[in-house]
Formats: C-alpha cells, structure tokens, sequence
C-alpha cells in the first residue's frame, strides 16, 4: 500500500510535465509519452504505468478547474491528450486570451458550424470572413484573417484543404457542455464513444440516429458478424459520411 502511494505522489514529474502540456494544450498520446519519457530522465526519477501518471496530476489540478483528458483526433483516430478547462457554464473561459468583440465572434462562428445544413459541421472561409463585417466593433477582413489564423494555431478550428473550417479537437474536447447547452439535439453523440461527434459515418436510414467516429467504426466492425447499423439493423455503407473535415 505504501509503495502504490510512493509511485503516484505528485512530485517534479508531474510539475515538468503539466508546465510543458501548458505550452502545447494538446498532444498527439505518442508525443506526450515521448514528452513522459524526457521528463523522467530529467528528473532522474522512474518512469510509472502513463495512465496511472496522468490520473495522479488530474487528482491533484481539479480543484483548479483544468483537467488533461485523452481522446481522438476525428480525422484519423490518432489518441490525443489535451490540457482542457473543466468549467462548463461559460464559453469565455476557453478564450482568456481573446478579447470580448473575438469571443462573441467565436460564438457566432460556432453556430454557423453548429447550424450548418446537412450535418456539414462546417462554414466556408468567405462566410467566416463576411461574419466580422458583421461584429460590432467591426472586424476588418485582416484582422478577422488574422483572427482566424489564431483559433486554427490554438487548436480551436481546423482549415480543410478545400477551404472550410470545422471544429477542432481542442473545441471538441472544451466545449462538449456548452456545445450540448446550446445545441440540444443538433448535437450528435458517437454510438460508440459517446463523444460529440461531428465527422464520420452515419446510418442510411433517415430517421435512424446511429453517428460513428471512422476510427471507432473501424474498431467495431472489424469484429462485428454482420455490416449492420448496430441500432436498426439497416445495411451499413462505410461510404454513407457526414462532416466536411473528414478526409476522402
């Protein structure tokens, strides 16, 4: 018992580690890992089970409202690991180094990508650069170019190769309470990892809410017997996607 509460004291690993997952906010799991090992070596201390490591600074930040959650990039089901705010009430407690005019925009935007038609989770690059003409004070097309480059560096939003921005997994990961708040049924969950989803596969059938992660469909029909809906039994076709961030 006593060496179990030695392995998960919150010691320099834990201080190194949270101190550099500041600077990134988000991680692809290897590179965190990778980041894990350094550390270690740095503090000359041992290496403990990852889980187990990331769970003792957790205990030890969530009375500061932050948590490190682990999750997986929508586009290709790399596992993530993300410094995220805990607070579910506020939208602006994601943004505090944006000032009130880019918050509200940031909202906007959003419920552009929220309400967009098709379940396309996505608003084209004019669109979102037509929304600051809009704000008051207005946003000139640098500055809203200029703002826009800014959420897509933080990981708030992720610019597709054909020119539409989509929610990125840091806004995933944040904003799933206020997304589920603001949005109610709009607001898909993965049948799987009941994760807000807003890219992957979805039943043929119309009335049917079954919405996959590709990497989680991957997962589930590898072993599945048959290539059915695991709600209404309906063929499933792997092609059927919505989301325009998905790759091809």
């Amino acid at each position: 018992m006593l060496a179990s509460q030695e392995r998960t004291a919150y010691d320099d690993r834990q201080r190194l580690f949270l101190q550099s997952l500041l600077s990134y906010k988000i991680l692809d799991e290897d590179k965190a890992m990778e980041l894990y090992r350094r550390v270690c070596q740095l503090t000359e201390k041992d290496q403990i089970d990852f889980a187990e490591f990331i769970a003792s600074i957790n205990k030890e930040i969530n009375e500061m409202d932050i948590a490190i959650r682990r999750s997986h990039n929508q586009r290709d089901g790399q596992p993530i690991l993300a410094l995220v705010n805990t607070k579910e009430d506020e939208i602006a407690q994601i943004a505090t180094h944006y000032t009130a005019n880019e918050i509200s925009y940031f909202r906007q935007l959003i419920e552009l990508i929220m309400m967009s038609d098709d379940e396309d989770y996505a608003v084209q690059s004019m669109t979102a650069l037509q929304l600051g003409q809009k704000m008051k004070p207005l946003l000139t097309q640098k500055e809203t170019e200029e703002l826009l480059d800014r959420f897509v560096e933080d990981g708030w939003l992720y610019l597709t190769p054909t020119g539409v921005y989509t929610m990125d997994n840091r806004a995933l990961l944040e904003l799933q309470a206020y997304l589920r708040q603001q949005f109610g049924d709009v607001v898909k969950e993965c049948l799987m990892c009941f994760e807000v989803i807003t890219m992957g596969e979805r039943c043929e059938l119309q009335n049917c809410s079954s919405r996959i992660h590709r990497h989680c469909a991957d997962g589930y029909f590898r072993t599945a017997s048959s290539m059915v809906c695991p709600m209404c039994q309906t063929r499933w076709s792997r092609s059927n996607t919505f989301g325009k961030g998905l790759p091809p």
